[in-house]
């Protein structure tokens, strides 16, 4: 495990971004590739009165730069797992929202929670990623800088596509998106551990990665319910339209929190 301070030292690996007093639901998010717990500090402004919002903290990126990068994307589930189950009150239904990549470390995690943790979450909401068996190992971390950035842009998946234009921002944010996509390309595809919690899907409906038809095969990571939903955007539609994203995903985490 990566832990510098802890392998499950939840102030290392999830950053708070809402907390209330009295909380009914938890959202813990997973950042896409390339990005940090940072990109989540937005839907504070429009999580309701009850709902607290929390995002994991990757090693490499943000405030953990100087910590090294995970060695798989299993080590990383194993730590975000451990940190989760050890901060995060089992009393307070929890939800699980992954972006992209977020959205395998989210299933990743969700799985651990369930079988090592006896911790499970009341719903795994998964976005603009396709199903973990479809998981294309494309050799993109192995391509170098100019060819990154110029693919990573044609797919249509490059996060802050304007700061790649700019030589300081791009030394500094161009490992973080090869690294990231190095643990994806080298993380197994299969078997799919089923989770129990049931998963929410959402697919843009302009997004050329991910586009609903493929996102459909997240019904194969659950043995409980599943459900696809379009929303209007490509593959950030989460920032263009958070509003219409929060207003499903809310009201579906409240619903699963009283069954």
């Amino acid at each position: 495990m990566t832990g510098e301070q802890g392998p499950a030292d939840p102030a290392q690996w999830l950053r708070a971004h809402r907390t209330v007093p009295d909380p009914q639901v938890r959202l813990l998010c997973f950042p896409h590739a390339g990005a940090g717990p940072g990109v989540y500090r937005p839907w504070a402004e429009d999580m309701p009165s009850y709902a607290e919002l929390w995002a994991a903290r990757y090693p490499g990126r943000e405030d953990r730069l100087a910590h090294p990068f995970a060695t798989s994307l299993s080590e990383l589930a194993d730590d975000l797992a451990a940190a989760a189950a050890a901060g995060l009150s089992r009393d307070v239904p929890l939800a699980l929202f992954g972006h992209s990549m977020g959205a395998v470390i989210a299933h990743e995690v969700a799985v651990r929670l369930e079988n090592n943790h006896d911790f499970r979450p009341v719903l795994l909401a998964v976005s603009a990623r396709e199903g973990p068996l479809q998981v294309a190992h494309a050799g993109l971390h192995l391509l170098d800088d100019d060819a990154l950035v110029a693919r990573t842009r044609g797919m249509g998946i490059q996060p802050n596509a304007d700061a790649y234009a700019d030589p300081e921002l791009r030394e500094l944010l161009l490992p973080v998106l090869r690294d990231d996509c190095r643990l994806l390309e080298t993380h197994p595809t299969s078997p799919v551990t089923r989770v129990r919690a049931p998963v929410l899907a959402f697919a843009g409906r302009s997004d050329p990665a991910s586009p609903a038809a493929l996102m459909s095969s997240w019904a194969e990571a659950t043995s409980g319910a599943f459900r696809l939903l379009e929303m209007p955007g490509d593959h950030f539609y989460l920032f263009s339209h958070t509003k219409d994203l929060l207003s499903e995903l809310i009201p579906a985490l409240s619903r699963e929190a009283r069954t």
